[in-house]
């Protein structure tokens, strides 16, 4: 049935199931290896109004991070993973998400893993956010695991449905007009039609890829799933796989100075620590699927934006997990991990402490002896620790109006802070 002929009361009654069905998709059992309990109707029927669900939206989605985002990169089928990922930082429409695509194949859950996420972005548009990776066609679909996982469970037709949703998907997310978010790469065309400004740009792409639109066809949609960044070239070259084109640092640089953009964030490649900042540091590769294929061993990656203010500038954070493979047992989806978090610098790569300001009254000090100092506790990834206690002297007295509150500061990070270099709190 075309997606636009859908009576009103059958969207109405799909979208009223999808709740249950993801309820079924969350299912504990579904993460110690059983496969969900749903029928190959309730698949097709979500995906019949995913299109319209992304139709809202164009080639460009322009986001803002009044609200946190949550940035993911390459799932693959690694189903299990996806589901803790949304138990440890909340399930939308508690926490906002932008995948940059990669969703299925290799992995052995790709069926459950685009079900969720279609069901999410059909009962909760603005909350989650999809664009399109390489593996978001049919040709590779059908080579790299997902037709054979449809054809083993249910039958083509599911397959069919599913990779149809393909060219609804957008390939370019831009936050807060600084960060630009895209599956893999760069475009030369945007030099060669001298664009300029974040406008132009945002004009440009919404121009050249209209929806829905095949990535085999397309030729700047092939240039943002296939080009590569290479650190021994500086500009533009051929990519040897013969889609999209290869990129240096200066290709970064002039991209970033064009339109003003602070920090690119890609996905598309294993990355061993989970994350990578290129030569050039404006350039952040994240990789979101851990111990990849039960192979790699890797960790993996989410990057969160935020603001500290309504007003202020936009900030990222590297969430990191870590799979622990010697506690791995009898195979099941579940993964033990460790998590540990740091603040970025947008734009350098510089890895930053938080520095927390307040009152040892505040940490739990009850003798009035102690409020005339100031506890300064450092955050270096998860791990918390007092590192040293500085007097207030009279010298000083705006600090007393911090006895009884709370300060943030960011600050590049160390292994120990010295107490001769107390200037960066004004001392």
């Amino acid at each position: 049935m075309d997606r636009r002929m859908v009576p009103m009361r059958l969207r109405s009654k799909i979208i009223r199931r999808i709740a249950g069905l993801i309820t079924r998709l969350l299912d504990h059992q579904v993460l110690k290896g059983a496969v969900a309990d749903m029928t190959e109707h309730e698949i097709m029927d979500v995906c019949l109004l995913v299109p319209d669900a992304l139709m809202t939206e164009t080639s460009v989605i322009k986001l803002q991070s009044d609200n946190p985002i949550m940035v993911v990169g390459d799932i693959f089928g690694q189903y299990g993973h996806l589901v803790r990922l949304f138990n440890n930082y909340g399930h939308p429409p508690e926490q906002k998400y932008l995948f940059l695509g990669n969703y299925i194949n290799q992995g052995p859950r790709s069926i459950e893993t685009i079900a969720l996420l279609f069901a999410y972005k059909v009962k909760y548009p603005k909350d989650i956010f999809l664009l399109r990776g390489k593996h978001e066609c049919e040709r590779l679909a059908e080579i790299y695991g997902l037709y054979d996982e449809c054809v083993k469970r249910f039958s083509r037709r599911i397959f069919h449905a599913i990779v149809q949703v393909f060219p609804y998907l957008p390939c370019v997310a831009i936050v807060d007009n600084r960060i630009f978010c895209v599956h893999s790469g760069l475009s030369p065309m945007f030099s060669q039609y001298d664009v300029t400004g974040i406008k132009a740009l945002r004009k440009f792409i919404r121009k050249h890829i209209t929806l829905p639109s095949e990535s085999s066809t397309n030729r700047l949609i092939s240039h943002l799933v296939w080009s590569d960044p290479e650190e021994s070239i500086d500009l533009w070259d051929q990519n040897p796989v013969g889609l999209g084109y290869l990129y240096g640092a200066k290709a970064v640089e002039e991209f970033c100075e064009r339109f003003e953009i602070q920090q690119i964030i890609r996905s598309s490649d294993v990355i061993q620590s989970g994350y990578e900042f290129f030569t050039c540091p404006k350039l952040l590769t994240v990789f979101s699927a851990p111990d990849y294929m039960d192979i790699y061993e890797n960790d993996a990656c989410l990057v969160f934006l935020f603001r500290m203010y309504k007003h202020s500038e936009i900030r990222g954070q590297l969430n990191v997990v870590s799979p622990i493979i010697r506690l791995r047992n009898k195979p099941t989806m579940r993964m033990n991990v460790s998590l540990s978090s740091f603040p970025i610098e947008f734009g350098s790569g510089i890895r930053l402490a938080r520095i927390f300001l307040c009152s040892l009254q505040h940490l739990g000090y009850s003798n009035s002896s102690f409020l005339p100092f100031v506890a300064v506790a450092c955050l270096f990834g998860s791990t918390q620790c007092l590192s040293t206690i500085l007097r207030v002297t009279e010298r000083s007295p705006k600090y007393s109006a911090w006895i009884p509150s709370f300060d943030l500061f960011i600050l590049p990070a160390k292994e120990r802070w010295d107490l001769s270099e107390s200037s960066y709190l004004g001392i």
